[in-house]
């Protein structure tokens, strides 16, 4: 077990660094959770669904005081008319089958009896001092030194412990282009149109020659349902107006006409997704261009990070693509497994968990990209 005189900081309210506070607190450890978000976003945001594994969920639960039935029908999309989050059975794997998940419920379970301090953002982290991290929060200063403090990045897969710590770990762009978007459909035509169509589960898709249609459940009531959908396929190898890898941040709500004309153009669509992949129907929709983005941070960086006290885990460490990924199962697995790591090792000598998980994460990374692939019908990601 840690210290008692440790200092624990946890940068980022997201799954992994919910997921470790939570574990923390079941043992009695003090820590502190920071995040840039203000208290308002922070009970509203991650209105959207996730898949979620056995493997990734099952050693969450006793964290929680939960038995798995309870968890899976607390958290359903359609928890409110009494599913269970139902997905196909081809996802099922030799633990169980996975189920389809609310993320915001998720995080209001996790954060329960939590004090995040929200509205606290990381501004930005020097290390010039040998052996001290020295990171500046809004409005808060913190000093981190590795003989007393343990700093936790999860900050998520634009972390700026990860730029700081491992600067030659930078994004690798895949060569796709995907538009996801988000709407509300009424109870009564969703059980019309879509559910035949959805035979009770809460993810359809169709793939047209290499371009993948998807649409999943985010939460269903008596009354409405809100659902995601995604448009995406390989990036052209000339001028391809839909795939900007260069892209701002914020420019991922600039969307291009062509988009709309390329949805015009799909043929043999019926039931939902002739209802949906409809261009007018869609621009009146909020839509963002996702880029497929994965990290891997290399072993010698992992190292500097041990050094200075500071634990990257969840997507500040290895991101994966949105499409293909495990991103969410990946950050639950994370937060578990590093607690469970400082319960066992009074030092806690990050250098022993970085060995033991870097291969992981590595295979992981690249395992995402080729599911990325087959998932379009390609071998590999190429332009």
């Amino acid at each position: 077990m840690s210290s008692p005189k440790m200092t624990i900081n946890i940068i980022g309210a997201g799954l992994s660094g919910l997921v470790f506070g939570r574990c923390l607190r079941k043992r009695g450890i003090p820590f502190t959770i920071y995040d840039r978000d203000t208290a308002t976003q922070g009970s509203t945001r991650h209105k959207y669904g996730i898949t979620l594994y056995p493997w990734a969920f099952r050693p969450l639960l006793k964290y929680l005081d939960i038995d798995e039935i309870t968890f899976r029908k607390t958290l359903a999309v359609d928890a409110a008319i009494g599913g269970v989050g139902r997905i196909a059975s081809k996802h099922d794997t030799e633990d169980g089958p996975p189920f389809r998940a609310n993320r915001r419920k998720l995080e209001r379970m996790l954060s329960q009896d939590m004090d995040v301090k929200w509205g606290h953002g990381l501004e930005y982290v020097e290390t010039k001092q040998a052996g001290y991290t020295t990171y500046f929060l809004k409005d808060h200063d913190l000093l981190q030194s590795w003989h007393n403090n343990l700093a936790i990045a999860a900050d998520g897969p634009h972390s700026h412990f990860r730029k700081e710590l491992a600067p030659k770990s930078t994004f690798k762009i895949l060569p796709y282009a995907v538009y996801n978007g988000k709407r509300r459909v009424e109870a009564k035509m969703f059980e019309e149109l879509y559910a035949p169509h959805m035979q009770a589960a809460n993810v359809i898709e169709r793939r047209l020659g290499q371009t993948l249609l998807q649409i999943t459940v985010n939460e269903r009531t008596e009354d409405l349902v809100s659902i995601s959908y995604t448009y995406s396929r390989p990036a052209k190898a000339l001028a391809d107006a839909l795939f900007k890898p260069e892209r701002s941040t914020s420019g991922a709500s600039q969307v291009p006409d062509e988009l709309f004309a390329e949805i015009a153009s799909l043929e043999k669509l019926d039931g939902p997704f002739k209802d949906v992949f409809n261009a007018d129907e869609m621009r009146k929709d909020r839509l963002l261009n996702w880029l497929m983005r994965s990290v891997s941070v290399g072993s010698d960086e992992l190292h500097t990070a041990a050094e200075k006290g500071v634990a990257l885990i969840g997507d500040a460490a290895h991101a994966t693509p949105i499409l293909g990924g495990y991103g969410a199962n990946a950050a639950i697995r994370d937060g578990v497994e590093l607690a469970e790591f400082i319960f066992e090792h009074e030092d806690n000598d990050l250098e022993m968990f970085y060995e033991q998980r870097h291969r992981k994460w590595q295979s992981e990374v690249q395992a995402s990209e080729a599911e990325l692939a087959k998932m379009h019908g390609q071998a590999t990601p190429s332009l």
